[in-house]
């Protein structure tokens, strides 16, 4: 279990100084066997270009991870399905209370060692023209997880949720056309925008920086063509097209997306992206003239295709 802060002003201080809103250090790629019931794991540094292998007794069970932040991945088991937090590097496990629904996509809004952390667990499905969402939410220290509901029937609609990503203690929720969706927990609200040219960012990965929201757009191979930062203004959600990262880098994955103050030039205005494909498990390009072949690459090496490759922030 890891610690639980007492006040807020407890907590304010320690993630100042453990720089937890604003991590410059770059995330580690973390080796997840999902299938097979692996104990041997990795991490990838992906500046020093090093493969660390580690056996992690406590993930020795077939496990799915549904998001990752903060250090943290969301883990759900697939022999129980039960929900946890798990520290890869700082080996710590807390267990959440059980859920009874199928999972779609889910997020959580702060370090799961803060009584701040909302987590936001997701069934969305789609019958005749009409969305039906489902958002479970479960505040750390509560005892049982809280239900919202949500069924659409008219324009805007919002087609079944792919990634959620918290921002400002607000849940966004973006389908696969990239229509935008935002669920405040506080007042119990959900509200579809109206989104101009959604249709630009399909099949998506959402990253949370400081507030603002991107998004990592697929084309027809898989590969990534256009970095989006989403815009909200009048009620409006639209999509604009991001070439200028300024002193920060962005790390894309299935399962997980982060942006980090980039501390060097090595790092700055760099896009890493975590593949599951058989070719490379990351890659690495400018986000200014996206080239995948002058991108360059690492390969797992011994961890196949059943390894998840999953972002770790520290």
């Amino acid at each position: 279990m890891g610690a639980i802060f007492e006040t807020e002003e407890e907590e304010s201080k320690i993630n100042e100084s453990k720089n937890i809103g604003s991590p410059t250090k770059p995330p580690l790629l973390f080796f997840l066997g999902e299938f097979s019931g692996e104990t041997k794991h990795g991490f990838f540094d992906p500046i020093r270009r090093t493969l660390d292998v580690v056996h992690l007794k406590e993930l020795e069970r077939q496990a799915e991870c549904l998001a990752s932040r903060y250090g943290w991945l969301l883990i759900l088991s697939r022999e129980t399905s039960s929900l946890f937090f798990f520290n890869p590097l700082m080996r710590q496990r807390i267990d959440l209370p059980y859920s009874y629904r199928i999972i779609t996509a889910a997020a959580f809004s702060a370090p799961p060692t803060s009584p701040n952390c909302t987590v936001y667990a997701i069934k969305s499905s789609t019958f005749n023209g009409a969305c039906e969402l489902h958002i479970d939410t479960f505040l750390i220290g509560q005892e049982s997880w809280i239900p919202h509901s949500y069924k659409s029937t008219t324009k805007p609609l919002i087609g079944n949720v792919v990634q959620a990503v918290c921002s400002k203690e607000v849940l966004y929720c973006v389908d696969s056309s990239g229509r935008v969706g935002a669920f405040d927990v506080k007042i119990g609200n959900w509200t579809v925008f109206p989104s101009k040219e959604f249709q630009k960012v399909c099949t998506i990965s959402l990253v949370e920086f400081n507030g603002a929201i991107f998004a990592a757009k697929k084309g027809a191979y898989g590969v990534i063509e256009k970095l989006y930062k989403l815009s909200v203004e009048h009620g409006m959600a639209a999509w604009e097209e991001e070439k200028d990262l300024g002193d920060f880098s962005v790390f894309v994955g299935p399962y997980g997306s982060c942006g980090v103050s980039a501390p060097n030039e090595e790092t700055k205005e760099k896009l890493f992206v975590a593949d599951c494909g058989p070719e490379s498990k990351c890659v690495v390009y400018n986000v200014n003239g996206m080239d995948y072949k002058k991108a360059s690459r690492f390969t797992g090496g011994s961890f196949s295709w059943w390894y998840t490759p999953v972002w770790i922030e520290r």
